[in-house]
């Protein structure tokens, strides 16, 4: 009965999902997911949007990250016992193999930015539109664009 119990608990506990913020800053942060990715993101959502603002976050990383490492050691004991034929002796023989194993620990990891679109053009002058032509050259044919000519011309 007990072993039905802490499986029923275990499968319910395998459908939970959570998020914890790793590292936030004023233009955003790393949330790291356990458990049921689709719950837990729908709480590393919430997260996002209770530091940045209802739909004001964007996703510009997401997956399986390496956070450390974990050492696995295993040790295995035989025994084997023999008894003489006349069944007054016996020795014991005891075989001890140790294995040790790293591997590295990883976690699925969010990383976000506040205030919307990521990248763009970097700003210019005030009244700069990257997508206005340039002015045309200045009167005179020199145009502060354009590489000078070449020595001798």
């Amino acid at each position: 009965m007990l072993r039905k119990v802490s499986l029923g608990l275990f499968l319910v506990l395998a459908a939970c999902g959570s998020a914890r913020v790793i590292q936030r800053n004023q233009s955003g942060g790393v949330i790291e997911l356990n458990g049921d990715r689709g719950k837990a993101m729908e709480q590393a959502h919430q997260e996002m949007a209770a530091h940045c603002g209802p739909n004001n976050y964007q996703i510009v990383q997401e997956g399986e990250e390496v956070v450390g490492t974990e050492t696995v050691v295993r040790e295995d004991t035989a025994s084997d016992t023999r008894t003489s034929r006349r069944g007054r002796r016996s020795s014991t023989d005891t075989t001890t193999v140790a294995t040790q194993s790293t591997r590295d620990a990883t976690a699925w990891r969010v990383h976000y930015q506040c205030g919307g679109a990521v990248g763009g053009p970097p700003p210019g002058p005030p009244g700069y539109d990257p997508n206005q032509a340039p002015p045309p050259p200045p009167a005179g044919g020199y145009d502060p664009n354009q590489p000078p000519p070449p020595p001798g011309y």
